[in-house]
């Protein structure tokens, strides 16, 4: 849902080529990068972020860019275990239902010298609740709280209701520096991050400059430059040719055979929304006859091959809501055109037109994936036309209103939640309000209300009940697969991926050895 400009496949493999070329004459060849300042780390990405505001960093396409390099929140997750860890915060307790007392590292300073304390905390908390500010990263702060410095390094946050991971949720409000506008989006932004931001070239690159003053671990690389290639085999030659020493992610035929191609879980999931308010999806029997089309095992395994693995749930095993042992609707070509039928008997107009929509930086060859769900789709009866459309376009088709005009529409989703907790992703998609769903469903509704302030195994199991409802009584998430990246390293750098590799790639993790 990024700004991106597609590339003809033409101009992909010129711009491939060039680049080989180019590293073929340049002294040092890979092995030193291509000739670049060894002290430059270059990564080439397949989107730009969508904005380079701060409260936005949680919508980066693919692999995010400001969160863990100019900025940092009070709090991380542990990408070995999915638990939340200490940054800005120190510690933490629990006063009451609805109150937290934060306690804050003392010391630490944002890149433009002000000072990082619990009223720049307070800053940051009212900056981000601001509806009229549009910050993407409110989406997963379904309930607004409030905050106050006790003192310089104490933070008390106060919520409407029990919010059992108010420690998860804060680390989605990413602390700017207090010379940041209060009431709009900032292009500069300054953070307490190892790394300054230096400047935004939309299209094309993003490049960022160690921050001598940072309070953590120091960063190898002096400067940091994210370059922009939408088709895969470019991104790929890239760090073949060592014009970027990481090319990420990469499609499958694109690996290297030897340690420089490296594998990691995405904590993400490619699964189609379904309208639901038009026909013929406005028919609960259509949309159970998608799932029994879609030969997943076979598109899964022989398209997207390394990249993919066959799954019937919308989160992995990691989050709360993931049901152990839970099996969807088998591929059954038989039983979906019984059910299309059904609906057409019943008067359902299933001869009209249906749009697959894709975003065109959706995942690596995902456009023969497409073509091969409108094959089952239209082998079972349905009249299904393939979309592929760019990054803004899809954003806005993506929170589509039944009123808009638009034809009736299954979208082709990735979805990560790498933060262990369903609240990060059923309400957005299940429940009545929520900003991309299509079902409207009182008692889904009310199961999320519920599990929104229960915590532990109670939490767990309301989860767990909303997703079979939408699985199966609605059927309006049909779950392809699970998705894991590739990515591909130059001569000389050193980077080992982890479950967070695929929302954000911190510079700072990564070793040279040129």
């Amino acid at each position: 849902m990024l700004p991106r400009r597609r590339q003809s496949i033409v101009l992909a493999v010129g711009a491939a080529t060039a680049g080989m070329l180019a590293a073929a004459c340049s002294p040092g060849g890979s092995q030193a990068g291509g000739g670049k300042n060894p002290d430059t780390l270059t990564i080439a990405m397949a989107a730009d972020p969508t904005s380079v505001e701060p409260c936005d960093s949680q919508a980066a396409n693919g692999i995010g860019t400001l969160r863990g390099n100019v900025t940092e929140s009070l709090t991380d997750v542990d990408p070995r275990t999915g638990k939340v860890q200490a940054l800005l915060a120190r510690s933490w307790r629990q006063d009451n239902p609805t109150t937290w007392t934060f306690k804050l590292r003392s010391g630490v300073k944002f890149q433009d010298g002000t000072p990082f304390d619990a009223a720049a905390a307070v800053f940051n908390i009212k900056r981000t609740m601001q509806p009229r500010l549009g910050c993407l990263n409110l989406s997963n702060i379904p309930e607004p709280f409030t905050a106050r410095a006790v003192d310089d390094t104490t933070l008390q946050v106060v919520t409407k209701a029990p919010d059992p991971i108010l420690p998860l949720r804060i680390a989605w409000i990413d602390m700017v520096s207090t010379r940041s506008p209060m009431a709009s989006k900032t292009s500069q932004p300054v953070g307490t991050g190892p790394y300054s931001f230096v400047r935004y070239t939309p299209g094309a690159s993003l490049e960022f400059k160690k921050f001598d003053g940072y309070w953590g671990s120091k960063p190898q690389a002096r400067a940091v430059k994210y370059v922009f290639r939408s088709e895969a085999s470019v991104r790929a030659a890239t760090a073949k040719t060592g014009e970027a020493d990481i090319a990420v992610p990469i499609a499958p035929q694109d690996a290297t055979s030897g340690d420089r191609t490296r594998t990691f879980t995405e904590s993400r999931v490619f699964m189609l929304r379904l309208d639901t308010d038009q026909a013929p999806l406005d028919d609960v029997d259509v949309r159970r006859a998608i799932g029994y089309a879609v030969d997943k095992k076979k598109i899964v395994g022989s398209l997207m091959n390394r990249i993919g693995k066959p799954t019937d749930q919308m989160v992995t095993t990691t989050v709360n809501g993931h049901i152990t042992g839970y099996k969807g609707p088998a591929y059954d070509p038989d039983k979906a055109k019984a059910l299309i039928k059904k609906a057409r008997d019943a008067g359902v107009d299933t001869g009209k037109q249906i749009e697959l929509i894709a975003r065109n930086t959706l995942f690596p060859g995902s456009g023969d994936v497409m073509e091969a769900i409108v094959q089952n789709l239209e082998d079972a009866g349905l009249n299904v036309k393939a979309v592929e459309i760019d990054d803004n376009a899809y954003k806005e088709r993506l929170r589509v209103t039944s009123d808009s005009g638009q034809p009736p529409a299954i979208l082709a989703v990735t979805h990560d939640n790498a933060l262990g907790d369903a609240a990060f992703s059923f309400p957005k998609y299940m429940s009545s309000s929520g900003p991309v769903s299509t079902i409207d469903d009182p008692r889904m509704d009310s199961l999320l209300q519920r599990a929104s302030v229960a915590s532990g195994q109670e939490r767990a199991s309301l989860y767990q009940q909303a997703a079979r409802r939408a699985y199966e009584d609605e059927a309006a998430i049909v779950p392809i697969a699970e998705q894991f990246g590739l990515l591909l390293l130059n001569r000389g750098v050193e980077y080992q991926p982890n479950g967070l590799t695929g929302i954000e790639l911190p510079a700072a993790q990564v070793k040279l050895s040129r």
